[in-house]
Formats: structure tokens, sequence, C-alpha cells
């Protein structure tokens, strides 16, 4: 029995680190293609001996996430103007940011 414990806890270690780079990459925002090559990479690591889980990391931490984002430039622009309207923000911060999204 102390055989099975010590061998179901070495598992579920092994399960913990193969998922931190597609922690990362879900913390990220990371999703498509990305995501999924930074699944394969991860998990080919067990049978690679970790070489493709550090390719996998690095990738997690690199790699843009541009899931679950979705704000457009008009979006930017709405909450921009809430934010003056609301007087959050002065009215040349307010120009000066507008500038910058409409570059």
């Amino acid at each position: 029995m102390l055989e099975f414990l010590f061998f179901f806890m070495i598992i579920m270690l092994l399960i913990g680190f193969i998922s931190i780079p597609i922690m990362i990459a879900n913390a990220r925002g990371i999703c498509g293609g990305e995501k999924t090559t930074i699944i394969i990479l991860s998990w080919l690591g067990v049978i690679l001996f970790g070489v493709t889980w550090v390719v996998a990391l690095v990738l997690s931490l690199v790699w843009n996430g541009a899931c679950g984002i979705g704000y457009t430039n008009l979006d930017k622009l709405e909450k921009l103007a809430k934010l003056y309207k609301d007087k959050v923000i002065s009215k040349s911060e307010y120009e000066a940011m507008k500038a910058k999204l409409l570059r």
C-alpha cells in the first residue's frame, strides 16, 4: 500500500510539473495553435527527458496572449472617453492617450 501511495504522489507531482507552462499560457491569454504547441511540447517533455518542456516554458513566457482580451481600438477609445467624462484623467492625459491609440 505504501508503494502505491508513493507512486501516486510521484505521478501527481510529475503532472503538476508538466502543467506549469500550460498554466502560464492560460494566465497570459495564449490560445489557438500557440497554446496547442505549448501543451504538446510540455507533455513530450516526459518522453524526451525534459528538453521540450523547457522549450514549452520559454514559449509560454515569450508569446503574447490575445485570447480573452478582445478590445478593439474603438473599445479602448470608449473606455478612455468614459475615464475623461468621469474626471478620472485630465484633458491633457486624455488627448495624449487618444493620440497614441489613433497612431
